[in-house]
């Protein structure tokens, strides 16, 4: 039997990064005035639908299940679990299946990541992208810098066995200076953050 892996796209956002050419949601685009916590459920009964289309054609063993966005995180970590669990109802799920969630560093706190692992999540990718305060408002990030030591630290404690960093270069007015210090910033060794991953930022995109 084949591998088979998932990726689970959430759209929702608090606000839309201008680099971002994702398909993205934010609560002003919401049709009625609705809110997140009030569409996740929706969502998620349309997701767990195309896993029954899905189930029925697709077959394999599954290593790995990637919940990205849009802000996974964002939606109530019960939503999220019930992905997972139809995904281990409907096949044959690895035991050392890794089963990631992409998060903010500023949607999620200790109570979050610890529900988030309950859940079923054992890896989670923050997305860190810069520790230069300018930068980080160039690509209109929300969050402030010294916020990733303190969920990769709750990630930790809450038994999340991959921690990763996503982390962004190349953005307007970003310097040399400014990267190495993104770099040497990132808590890799002292909190053990398993990878980093960098992304260029695309000079082709519209919005610069």
């Amino acid at each position: 039997m084949s591998d088979l892996s998932f990726y689970v796209h959430i759209p929702y956002c608090v606000r839309r990064c201008g680099y971002c050419d994702f398909n993205t949601y934010t609560p002003s685009e919401l049709l009625d005035n609705g809110t997140l916590e009030t569409v996740s459920g929706d969502y998620i009964d349309a997701v767990l639908l195309e896993l029954a289309l899905a189930k029925k054609s697709a077959a394999g063993k599954i290593p790995t299940i990637f919940f990205g966005g849009g802000t996974p995180s964002l939606l109530p970590a019960a939503d999220l679990g019930r992905v997972i669990s139809a995904i281990r109802q409907g096949w044959d799920v690895s035991d050392d299946c890794e089963i990631t969630l992409e998060a903010n560093p500023d949607s999620v706190d200790v109570v979050k990541i610890a529900q988030l692992r309950e859940a079923g999540f054992n890896r989670i990718s923050f997305g860190m992208q810069s520790a230069v305060p300018h930068v980080l408002k160039v690509l209109d990030r929300t969050h402030q810098p010294e916020n990733i030591a303190k969920v990769v630290e709750f990630a930790r404690a809450a038994g999340f066995d991959s921690v990763s960093l996503d982390l962004i270069y190349g953005s307007p007015g970003e310097s040399l200076d400014n990267w190495r210090t993104t770099v040497e910033a990132a808590p890799f060794k002292r909190l053990r953050t398993d990878c980093r991953n960098g992304h260029e930022t695309s000079k082709s995109n519209k919005t610069w």
